[in-house]
């Protein structure tokens, strides 16, 4: 029963089962691909602003979102927004079990849905998540429509049903293109030891932060960006981050990260750039069914040792074991591939994000102070 007092809200799916909820955000229709986040209630803002989730509608699987509110949005002395991972909102809609009206915590300086208003973006509450996220997860993502309307409104539930129906496919979207930077920036930190270049499919700013607190000077480029333009820099290496979308669409970033393993430039891959480097390499890609999103997931290394990630990532690879590389990490629970090294080049990268370290084995250090070591800087 929706309350008078209420936004009403539904979210319709393609096969035409739909889920009544309240509103709560902006007063919006909004259509695109249905996934979901395993964060903790902690997690929110870091995933409405995380790149990876762009236009994408969003289901939280933790039962009470919104209970420590917002941050301000305090720069750096690098300029980058502390405790956000860009500067806006990716996400196009946002489904929760509960939105908490009332957030308790010291830094909040204002409520989610002040947030969601302020940046145009509708989210559902008060309906059956637990079901939603089996089906998503045994079935894969979903394209589907999300709509809020004003208190006192009736959803057309026969035009939704046709409207979902026009849903585009997301798979041949270039999503990286409305992400990536569009010029070139650069972040020196003081008598920087090394010089990375980061080649920009998606970028969260907590890679900018850790690579800065390692004394790493950041030149971030644009996902297009040729060899000779990212020799130009003369960087002691080369990330390729994290991103959304279908990374076979990215033929010119493919075709960079081939020539750099060709002069051996030493090179990392986040997320994406996981997927990334194991096609230019050989390897091939699919979408996976059921979708690595959230916190708490277990990975083993080849020598067997177990760690748990932050993950977010739609897309696997598959064939790893050509050209020189070989499997680094795969996860516990499905047997997919997390990660890639070269047996002789200074090659690797992960599926997962070693930024976020969530669990008691900082994977951070780890993973950032072996691109440093391949690097050769000190």
């Amino acid at each position: 029963m929706i309350y008078k007092s209420e936004k009403p809200a539904m979210l319709m799916f393609q096969d035409g089962t739909y889920f009544e909820g309240i509103g709560f955000g902006a007063t919006k229709k909004v259509m695109g691909e249905i996934t979901f986040s395993t964060v903790p209630g902690s997690g929110y803002v870091e995933v409405l602003t995380d790149c990876t989730y762009k236009d994408q509608i969003v289901l939280f699987t933790y039962p009470s979102i919104g209970n420590y509110g917002v941050p301000a949005k305090i720069q750096d002395e690098f300029g980058i927004v502390k405790q956000f991972e860009s500067d806006s909102i990716k996400l196009k809609g946002m489904i929760v079990n509960e939105y908490c009206k009332l957030p308790s915590h010291y830094e909040s300086v204002r409520t989610l849905e002040d947030w969601l208003v302020e940046e145009g973006m509708p989210a559902i509450q008060w309906i059956d998540t637990r079901r939603i996220t089996q089906q998503l997860v045994e079935e894969g993502s979903k394209l589907g429509v999300l709509q809020v309307l004003e208190k006192g409104e009736t959803p057309d539930i026969e035009k939704l049903k046709e409207e979902v129906q026009q849903v585009e496919d997301p798979t041949n979207k270039d999503f990286v293109n409305l992400v990536s930077v569009k010029d070139v920036k650069k972040y020196t930190p003081t008598n920087p030891i090394g010089t990375v270049v980061v080649l920009d499919i998606g970028l969260k700013n907590n890679i900018l932060r850790t690579l800065l607190s390692k004394n790493i000077e950041v030149i971030v480029v644009p996902y297009t960006s040729n060899y000779e333009k990212i020799k130009s820099f003369n960087p002691s290496g080369v990330l390729i981050t994290n991103g959304p979308g279908n990374p076979t669409l990215l033929t010119e970033t493919i075709n960079t990260a081939k020539i750099l393993m060709e002069n051996s430039v030493p090179t990392m891959g986040i997320g994406l750039g996981n997927v990334i480097i194991g096609l230019a390499a050989g390897a091939s890609a699919y979408k996976m069914t059921a979708e690595h999103r959230g916190g708490r997931t277990t990975v083993e290394s080849a020598t067997g040792h177990c760690y748990i990630t932050f993950q977010n990532h739609s897309y696997c690879i598959t064939d790893v074991e050509k050209n020189g590389f070989k499997q680094l990490y795969h996860d516990k629970d499905d047997e997919t591939n997390e990660g890639l090294i070269h047996e002789n080049k200074p090659i690797f990268s992960v599926a997962f994000n070693p930024e976020a370290s969530p669990g008691a084995l900082d994977t951070k250090d780890m993973i950032f102070n072996k691109f440093i070591e391949l690097m050769e800087v000190k």
